[in-house]
């Protein structure tokens, strides 16, 4: 069988998600094209050589462009911090391999815009890391609108809540920082949700809003009793409205102790679709009249594990994602509205740099 073989730059807790992902893939699913784990690079290669074998990568490297010149290889899986994401790619152009990046698309939307535009010049396949895209609610949930179930959509409230930076005494790490990661809850959370808006009801015509920071101070690293500023937020707030005439509005936030959700809320003319992300693989729909019937199942579903062979639902929406990236990069991509692209991620992008610029000059 024909092999795709991936180089990962970084070796953190969400590179390991796409190994594991990747590793299971011809398990669960028939694939044309086998995925093998080939090259880690990792700025310490002899501290990880020894797990990097054990789980099976046949190179350990320290740069991405010793990886990209490697004719073995076909994939750079770029999951390091933000801002050496431009650079990554970059790598990965120059070896001519095809990209596939976590999101945001970089740390500045305008270093994200140039860096889309060298990678399309470039006609290499890409994917972005959107990854609830390929939720199973998430799929029903655009199908649901797609044939208009409920009626007309008029509005939609999202509220993605984590809570791991409400504790003070959490030091300061990369996505704490501006200079590294270009913001916070807005950067790490809001992506995922207005790219969920764009993906269900088209287009953002109009977004607005505010950051904050609730956490304003925090020790240098573990232990330490220096405290530095914190410049990105751990909350924040958009409203928007879409190019279809959606009403919406996104909440995310990293300090939410207690109320850790992902929440969808859809009001259309005839009904509406609540879930939790978090964890409901079914949506929930109401009408205002009746009953529902058999609700419509989107086709794309197969590119997910069932409810045998789940893992659960973060390991399985980043299986769906590279799932679809190998069956693109094999030719057989029987979804493309559903493929996330560094386009979509600068879309995004513009959005939240707008929200974030709004709140600096204290306009809302």
């Amino acid at each position: 069988m024909k092999t795709i073989r991936f180089a990962f730059s970084g070796f953190g807790n969400i590179a390991k998600t796409h190994m594991t992902a990747l590793r299971a893939l011809p398990i669960v699913k028939r694939v044309p094209v086998l995925p093998v784990l080939d090259t880690l690079i990792t700025r310490d290669p002899e501290r990880n050589r020894a797990q990097a074998e054990a789980i099976g990568f046949r190179s350990v490297v320290s740069t991405v462009s010793e990886a990209a010149s490697d004719e073995r290889v076909d994939v750079i899986d770029i999951c390091t911090p933000n801002h050496l994401h431009d650079s990554d790619a970059r790598a990965a152009i120059a070896g001519g391999k095809a990209i596939y990046c976590e999101k945001p698309v970089t740390d500045q939307y305008e270093s994200s815009e140039k860096l889309q535009q060298a990678v399309q010049a470039s006609g290499l396949t890409e994917q972005l890391a959107f990854t609830f895209r390929y939720h199973p609610a998430s799929m029903r949930i655009r199908e649901l609108v797609r044939q208009e179930v409920i009626g007309e959509i008029l509005q939609c409230k999202i509220s993605y809540r984590r809570s791991g930076y409400l504790n003070a005494d959490r030091p300061i790490s990369w996505r704490l920082s501006g200079s590294m990661s270009g913001g916070g809850a807005i950067s790490d959370l809001g992506v995922h949700a207005l790219d969920l808006f764009r993906y269900w009801f088209g287009e953002i015509d109009e977004a607005n809003g505010r950051v904050h920071t609730h956490v304003k101070r925090r020790p240098a690293s573990a232990g330490s009793a220096e405290l530095v500023d914190v410049d990105v937020d751990d909350w924040a707030m958009i409203q928007l409205t879409t190019a279809s005439g959606v009403n919406g509005v996104a909440e995310v936030s990293r300090v939410a102790l207690g109320a850790e959700a992902f929440e969808i809320q859809i009001v259309g003319a005839r009904g509406a679709i609540t879930c939790d992300l978090e964890r409901d693989a079914f949506p929930a729909v109401q009408f205002v009249q009746g009953r529902a019937g058999a609700l419509p199942e989107p086709s794309s579903l197969a590119l997910i594990p069932d409810e045998k062979t789940t893992m659960g639902f973060s390991v399985d929406n980043h299986f769906g994602a590279l799932h679809h990236f190998i069956l693109r990069l094999a030719g057989e991509d029987r979804w493309p509205e559903l493929v996330p692209t560094l386009r979509d991620g600068i879309i995004v992008e513009k959005w939240i740099d707008r929200v974030i610029a709004q709140s600096r000059e204290g306009r809302l």
